[in-house]
């Protein structure tokens, strides 16, 4: 079983209720203030002298109103007390109040994690992701690359890219600094340090979440290699799109390896012209002499007059419902 991460129950419901607020408070340039208001909420449905793996009562969580004024601990007068109860009554509230810090940047790490999760494209241009990559990896019974556990201080990095981009700026204006050259050296050390400074449990939770992050990519590579093509049209038009990359070098492996000439024709509904019938046609291999052509510009008018129309003709009768645009 997975780590089921710091925070579960209601709880995790509640805070993945709110990432649009956060959302918004990123893209509106307040996300501090979303931010605070979220873990007002968070404190108002758990106090932080709840324990943390406890869960509050139906009763409680449908009683909380937060348009109402949160209150404040009681000011006690230390005459009324002994030196020792007194000594334990600062204790207790030291204590609850390094809790809420922790609390409220555990909070503001697991929302800054999620948007990067959310946000971050990198992973779907991964090979895994690409639909050709899978079905390449499928027919040839051969894996496409593992997904890599990333070192929990460049997971940590992606939350903080907009303030570490500045700190290079303004370190690499003070030192004179190449920009050309010497800004990656000096992003490095940067984001080194600093992440030395974080507190160790901070530097722990990272690490939690870069072994989750991990855990969660090494699933979906392997789901996705068993699986079969997606059939959403958003994937679909994907694979439309990806389809010359994919195919061209395996058509120019065939003419080297073979010393034919090779041609695919492709053609189906596109879902991004609302279904139109769309022809493509990849061709490898060359006529000899100066201008090298392939088939498809040495016999245009041939191509256009006789095999375009043969196929398209081909087309509409798998297609009836379609028409070309």
């Amino acid at each position: 079983m997975g780590n089921p991460g710091a925070f579960r129950g209601s709880r995790k419901e509640f805070l993945m209720s709110q990432k649009p607020l956060y959302e918004a408070g990123v893209q509106g340039g307040h996300v501090l203030d979303a931010l605070a208001s979220i873990q007002r909420m968070y404190f108002n449905r758990y106090p932080v002298d709840l324990p943390h793996d406890e869960e509050p009562s139906a009763e409680h969580l449908a009683a909380v109103d937060d348009d109402v004024p949160s209150t404040e601990p009681d000011e006690l007068d230390e005459a009324q007390y002994s030196a020792d109860e007194w000594k334990e009554i600062v204790e207790a509230k030291r204590v609850r109040e390094e809790l809420i810090v922790y609390r409220k940047a555990q909070l503001k790490r697991w929302f800054a994690y999620q948007y990067m999760k959310d946000h971050d494209l990198s992973s779907k241009e991964s090979g895994a992701q690409n639909p050709f990559t899978i079905l390449l990896a499928q027919l040839t019974k051969t894996n496409t690359q593992r997904p890599r556990a990333k070192p929990a201080v460049n997971v940590w990095r992606r939350t903080t890219r907009k303030q570490i981009e500045e700190e290079v700026n303004a370190q690499a204006t003070r030192l004179n600094v190449s920009k050309s050259r010497g800004l990656a050296a000096l992003r490095e050390r940067i984001v080194k340090e600093w992440y030395k400074k974080l507190p160790q449990e901070e530097q722990q939770e990272w690490e939690r979440l870069a072994k989750e992050e991990h855990a969660a990519a090494l699933e979906d590579w392997e789901r996705e290699l068993k699986a079969g093509p997606s059939t959403q049209p958003v994937d679909i038009q994907r694979a439309i799109e990806s389809l010359i990359g994919f195919v061209e070098p395996i058509l120019d492996g065939i003419c080297k390896a073979t010393g034919w000439k090779a041609t695919l024709i492709a053609g189906g509904p596109e879902p991004a012209r609302n279904g139109a019938l769309k022809m493509l046609s990849i061709h490898s291999g060359t006529v000899s002499g100066d201008v090298k052509m392939n088939w498809g510009r040495s016999e245009f008018i041939n191509y256009q007059r006789h095999v375009i129309p043969t196929f398209g003709s081909f087309l509409r009768k798998c297609y009836s419902m379609y028409h070309f645009h």
